[in-house]
């Protein structure tokens, strides 16, 4: 709390900095350090300093990593930084001590002084990717099976596919590494990438792919331990049941057993077991070239190894295809090449990923692919082919005839364990396949899990959260670890590296083509937030990379690519259903914006034509929780192929307070349209009355091609009753329509639109009694008060989830001195997913009253009284619209639909029923359409749409009236429209043409016409003492009789609707044009009414005069 020294002097215009040092600590520090650092002394603090210039530098934060990093994820423990302050709170007039602005969420709990919490060790970029990569890509592969493609191959294909995988390998790392430098990469390594940059639908689905990608990399390093070590075994002639794939099924159970301990310790031992299996494989590599120099043995020589001889460079040039082909190779080659994300996928456990994951993949890739080249090259020099391994035929000269049988037991051709063989220690070499394989393993391990756990967190997929949590300062993901292990014993089940290879090479594939995609699909869409510092990436080389391995997919195993294909379109397509809510600013949203403005930049351009006609319809709708049902009539006519726009006109000023309540109302209308399945834009507008609010609307709605051609309103049934200014307003906004060259409907229940009655008369559930904890408040309860009399205490933080309804305007929260903060306060913060009230307040009871003790929410506040809200109106507006929000929350008639084309369901218990549907579906459904003048074909084209798919009114069946313009010629104008009507190819029941209406009208018809007039009537217009509002609605019988041909027409045709369309679902009429100044607002206004008095829901249409059919192709 401020001393009073800090007040502002109001008379002069000055601060002291004495009054700020007392301001508050945060203050007094910051204004210390900047006496020390400016050589002030204590004497200066007697000097006037401006109010408005007062300590600028020290009361605006500094920019700061902290007030840019997403909060969800960053967890800063400097508490001393200073939240950014809002603009309003910069803008605002009242004097803020921004010095007190501190985001207290980034404290971090201390205790006697000492952190409590233990930061998290992180990797460097050597240890956690260049090692990791380089042992994932040191596996079997390399081992024992890289001489064998050799043999298969021919050291030119062979380097052909080494090559190749290593180019889309290198593709793949450099947009790999521009898009984790583009900003700050968190746990989840390729998943968390992808899934930031192209969205959850695409994250989602390579998330899951990537997974079993790691799971089956588990498989298929542990199958190649246990494959060496029961070749192992069988020079010893030792087994364990068969010898062969039993036995590496067990010793392959066995060691994954083994790694899960390991695993289970946590990333930072087995990141040092890592550094110690490196060393191992790089003395076993060495080993190998150093052997490769040693004189041979007689033995050696008899199981293939030639020393470097030009003879067996050219006879293992060129492939041997045995059973195999080019691509099947490659497909086993593949997943050695893929191991080079070992270090991007565990991004949460280094310490600069962003920097990191580049360097040390790029140098992974160089360093190993370098490696598997000269290898080839080496054996393919040095070892043939076949050999027989008897040193009798090395003697006599026959070492290779068993290749015409097949019977050779040793050449690249017939045996994995060449690199043991030509090494110079071959126990050394068999040291490195254990390290290989164990690494590569482990490294999967960690992998897999760490990606399936940031899958869970994001809780796009039901039932998974179960795995998202972590264990240990680093967050160990054990739950996935034990899921994705099991899955791995199961695939190492099968037993033969060659079957499991060409199942993760399309898994990685898959993942390599979708970061490729992820790269150019951000690049292209010229987003200004892809700012990538790594610059060493090309697009279009991002593209081709994509293309290279979607194509290669099925190159390699066409059915197995079909397979992974559709489960991953299976994900996209659920989480595109699912829609998880999540926004993470993907480069699909950005490419939707270009896609969307350059659309619009050319529609701009596009000329009307009749054949691309659209209704657009701007709705004037109100508060659209009020009026639900207008909305989702209007909505059946557009549906999601035409644009809906929901104009709402909120009287007030805009003041900041108001402002600020219409941003949060608008933002909630559109997730409660889209709830609904409204397929609109609300558009809202402050104003101070309805005819300037309309004004700025019919000017401003919409874009380019996309403006409203059709001005949409809701019958005013209550306009007898209402007063002379509310009327001329309503009359105004139909001269507008027209003034604006708009066509006009409206649309009239027997019951009105408007369901705030409905609203108000419900009331809140029996006493609920709960403990709650929130905020760190126990014991929470409020009392509210009835309109009644009556009081129940209930939880405010709780209360949405037990109310059916919500409160009245005329329920009031008893808060001591203020009177109804709830819906008064500018600063609510409403929405579906958290309930009515969330954050700041804090309550507790005392005397069965609500106190509000969080004294910085308090002081902020507002309430009905405040003198910052500027009128009454304003406050007003603010209740409103926060009351409303609360209710389509908790309202069971607002809440979210499955579909569109149902009408809203309004009333409760035996009022149930759909006030448009009749309470039923409307399977034989009528439309009578009364076309009583060409009005350029809307008349009969509005109720054509409705006939249509998605529409409550789908497949009704038209039945269409017209007056005869010649008694004599009937049958000859009911012949003509026939005609007309099938040229615009609608399908019409019948066809009626009524006979005459120029006869007087019944009685009782001009009986009641005159009990409507009656009461608008004056004895003379034109007198000059009425007042100009009533001038314009009222009426004499001087425009009676001169518009009386008119009146009776109106009445006859209302006798003849009452007649013929008293049992139809939908009545569709011609609306007639007020002539500007030609016709009073009561007069016309009763025309309406009779017309449309006593029908079914009536539709009053009137186009502008342009054809908007045609019968031309």
């Amino acid at each position: 709390m401020q001393s009073e020294s800090g007040k502002e002097n109001t008379a002069s215009g000055i601060i002291s900095k004495e009054a700020e040092l007392q301001a508050s600590p945060e203050a007094k520090s910051t204004s210390a350090e900047l006496q020390k650092s400016s050589g002030t002394n204590s004497d200066s603090e007697n000097e006037q300093i401006p109010a408005n210039n007062r300590n600028l530098p020290a009361t605006e934060p500094m920019p700061h990593l902290q007030n840019y990093a997403d909060k969800d994820v960053h967890h800063f423990t400097n508490s001393n930084l200073k939240k950014r302050p809002s603009l309003s709170q910069l803008h605002s007039d009242s004097v803020i001590y921004l010095d007190n602005i501190i985001d207290r969420k980034q404290e971090v709990p201390h205790l006697d002084g000492k952190q409590t919490k233990k930061v998290q060790q992180k990797l460097g970029w050597i240890e956690g990717v260049l090692i990791r990569s380089s042992l994932s890509v040191f596996g079997v592969i390399f081992y024992l099976r890289l001489t064998w493609i050799g043999a298969q191959a021919g050291i030119a294909l062979g380097s052909i596919i080494i090559v190749l995988s290593s180019l889309i390998g290198l593709l793949t790392a450099l947009s790999l590494s521009a898009l984790c430098t583009n900003g700050r990469v968190q746990s989840g390594g390729v998943y968390y990438i992808v899934s930031r940059t192209l969205g959850p639908e695409f994250g989602g689905s390579i998330g899951i792919i990537f997974c079993l990608a790691n799971v089956t990399a588990t498989a298929i390093t542990i199958t190649g331990f246990a494959e060496t070590v029961v070749s192992l075994m069988g020079r010893f002639h030792t087994q364990l049941i068969d010898g062969e794939i039993m036995d590496i099924r067990i010793i392959g159970w066995i060691t994954g057993c083994v790694l899960l301990m390991i695993v289970f310790t946590g990333v930072n031992f087995e990141a040092k077991a890592q550094i110690v299996l490196m060393v191992v494989l790089v003395a076993s590599v060495l080993n190998y070239y150093i052997g490769t120099f040693i004189p041979i043995s007689e033995e050696q020589m008899a199981r293939g190894v030639t020393g470097y001889d030009r003879n067996t460079l050219k006879s293992n040039f060129f492939p041997d295809w045995r059973g195999e082909d080019f691509f099947s190779i490659l497909a086993i080659y593949f997943p050695a090449v893929a191991g080079f994300m070992a270090g991007a996928n565990i991004s949460g456990d280094l310490k600069h990923p962003e920097s990191a994951i580049p360097k040390g993949t790029l140098w992974s890739m160089l360093i190993t692919g370098g490696i598997y080249l000269s290898v080839l090259w080496v054996t393919g020099s040095t070892v043939l082919r076949d050999a027989s391994g008897s040193i009798e035929d090395l003697r006599d000269g026959t070492l290779t005839d068993c290749a015409a049988n097949f019977t050779c037991l040793y050449g690249t051709q017939n045996s994995y364990e060449v690199l043991e063989l030509e090494g110079a220690w071959g126990p050394l070499v068999t040291a490195g396949i254990f390290a290989a394989s164990l690494s590569s393993a482990l490294g999967a391990m960690i992998s897999g899990p760490k990606l399936f756990q940031a899958v869970a967190k994001d809780k796009l997929f039901p039932k998974i959260e179960f795995f998202a949590e972590g264990h240990g300062r680093n967050k160990e993901p054990r739950r996935a670890i034990v899921l994705l292990f099991a899955i791995s014993m199961a695939i190492i089940g099968i037993g033969q590296i060659n079957i499991i290879a060409p199942i993760i090479s399309n898994f990685f594939m898959a993942t390599y083509a979708l970061i490729n995609y992820a790269c150019f699909d951000a690049s292209f869409a010229k987003a200004p937030g892809f700012r990538p510092s790594f610059t060493f990436y090309n697009k279009w080389m991002s593209l081709i990379g994509a293309l290279i391995c979607f194509g290669f997919m099925f190159l390699i195993n066409w059915w197995a690519a079909l397979i992974t294909t559709a489960f991953a379109i299976m994900l996209y397509v659920y989480l595109l259903r699912r829609k998880p809510d999540v926004n993470w600013g993907s480069s699909l949203e950005a490419n939707s914006y270009l896609s969307a403005l350059r659309r619009m930049l050319k529609l701009q351009f596009t000329r009307d034509h009749i054949k691309t006609y659209r209704p657009q319809i701007l709705l004037l709708c109100g508060s659209p929780v009020r009026r639900p049902e207008l909305i989702d009539f209007v909505s059946n006519i557009t549906k999601n192929t035409s644009l809906l726009i929901c104009g709402h006109v909120i009287l007030g000023s805009p003041s900041e307070k108001v402002l600020e309540v219409v941003d949060r109302y608008n933002k909630h209308m559109i997730v409660w349209l889209k709830s609904r399945r409204i397929y609109g834009f609300y558009s809202p507008v402050i104003a101070p009355n309805l005819s300037e609010g309309a004004h700025y609307l019919l000017q401003t709605a919409g874009m380019s091609y996309l403006k409203p051609n059709i001005l949409f309103l809701g019958y005013k049934n209550n306009w007898i009753e209402s007063n002379a200014k509310e009327i001329s307003e309503y009359f105004q906004l139909i001269h507008f329509a027209f003034d604006y060259d708009k066509a006009l409907i409206i649309l009239r229940l027997p019951k009105g639109f408007d369901i705030s009655s409905l609203l108000n008369q419900e009331t809140v559930n029996d006493s609920i009694s709960d403990n709650v904890t929130a905020h760190g408040v126990h014991n929470v309860r409020c009392k509210y008060v009835r309109s009644d009399g009556s009081s129940i205490i209930v939880s405010p933080l709780r209360m949405t989830a037990s109310m059916d309804s919500v409160f009245t305007d005329t329920v009031s929260i008893n808060f001591g001195a203020y009177d109804n903060p709830r819906f008064h306060d500018s600063r609510l913060d409403v929405n579906s997913e958290k309930g009515i009230i969330d954050g700041n307040p804090c309550f507790d009871m005392n005397d069965s009253e609500c106190i509000m003790h969080d004294r910085r929410y308090n002081s902020m506040r507002t309430n009905i009284n405040d003198s910052e809200v500027d009128s009454s109106i304003d406050a007003a507006s603010i209740r409103d619209l926060n009351f409303e929000i609360v209710t389509s929350n908790t309202h069971e008639a607002l809440k979210g639909r499955k579909k569109s084309t149902i009408i809203s369901k309004v009333m409760k218990g035996d009022k149930w029923k759909k006030t448009l549907a009749g309470g039923q579906q409307l399977n034989k459904a009528v439309i009578d359409v009364w076309w009583l003048c060409d009005d350029g074909g809307l008349t009969i084209l509005i109720p054509h749409l409705l006939t249509l798919e998605r529409s409550y009114l789908e497949e009704a069946k038209l039945r269409v009236f017209t007056v005869a313009t010649d008694s004599e010629k009937f049958e000859e104008q009911k012949k003509e429209l026939s005609n007309l009507l099938d040229s615009f190819r609608i399908d019409v029941k019948d066809v009626t043409v009524i006979p005459d209406i120029s006869q007087q009208p019944k009685e009782s018809t001009l009986n009641e016409f005159n009990q409507l007039i009656s009461k608008f009537k004056v004895a003379d217009r034109n007198s000059g003492q009425l007042e100009e509002e009533l001038l314009a609605v009222a009426t004499d019988d001087a425009e009676l009789s001169m518009l009386k041909y008119k009146t009776y027409q109106t009445l006859r045709i209302r006798e003849e609707l009452l007649e013929n369309s008293k049992n139809a679902n939908l009545v569709v009429i011609t609306l007639p044009v007020p002539r500007r100044n030609g016709v009073s607002a009561a007069l016309y206004l009763s025309w309406l009414e009779m017309l449309s008095r006593d029908l079914p829901p009536t539709l009053l249409i009137r186009g502008n005069q342009k054809a908007v059919l045609t019968c031309e192709n």
